[in-house]
């Protein structure tokens, strides 16, 4: 599945949400003069999906993010010091400021690693949203329920993800905290025995 296509997916889905509600609305409109008339409780349910649809203060804080990075990655396989790699990446926004994509490049395992994710805030939902996907599986890990905490300017996602040493799952948490405008740190730790441990540390600085 290529970039296009997961962004095809996502506006083809939207769209039909927002069709398939239009059309339950416009069944209760009343007719007057040949033109379909809203009453007031379709008039407010109408308002209340036009407010879940346009972006919030919520996405303004991922602006942040937005740009070219260069980053450093550090992954601890197991005990001792970790593997440390460099790449790029970069975010952007798309469906008018609704949902941030990120591209990143560089290796993993002594191999070329890529990978992207799609990140938004669900107003509805009251929480961050998205998914990542990268070359070395097949599937979606989705991610949902996020937070940022102002205090500390972090994001963070606790989710549950397949056990990739075996059956089941396991959980993970994953922060992201903006140091600066030009800067950004990304942690992913996961609980094993009881004990949190940090598999993965990525530094992001802005390209210039």
């Amino acid at each position: 599945m290529t970039f296009k296509h997961v962004v095809r997916g996502i506006a083809v889905g939207t769209l039909t949400l927002v069709l398939g509600a239009s059309l339950a609305l416009a069944d209760q409109a009343k007719e007057k003069n040949g033109a379909p008339q809203m009453d007031a409780q379709t008039q407010a349910m109408m308002a209340e999906m036009a407010k879940y649809a346009a972006p919030g203060p919520e996405h303004k804080i991922l602006d942040a993010t937005v740009g070219k990075w260069k980053m450093v990655s550090k992954a601890w396989m197991g005990p001792g010091e970790p593997a440390v790699t460099e790449g790029t990446a970069e975010w952007e926004w798309i469906l008018g400021g609704r949902f941030l994509v990120y591209r990143g490049h560089g290796t993993m395992m002594g191999q070329p690693f890529e990978g992207f994710e799609v990140l938004g805030y669900d107003r509805k939902a009251k929480g961050y949203v998205g998914f990542w996907a990268d070359n070395m599986g097949t599937g979606f890990w989705p991610m949902s329920g996020g937070t940022y905490d102002e205090a500390t300017k972090a994001l963070t996602f606790n989710v549950e993800w397949p056990n990739p040493m075996g059956p089941g799952t396991m959980p993970y948490k994953m922060v992201t905290k903006i140091l600066s405008h030009d800067s950004h740190v990304f942690t992913m730790s996961t609980v094993r025995s009881g004990k949190e441990m940090t598999e993965m540390e990525i530094t992001y600085t802005r390209a210039k």
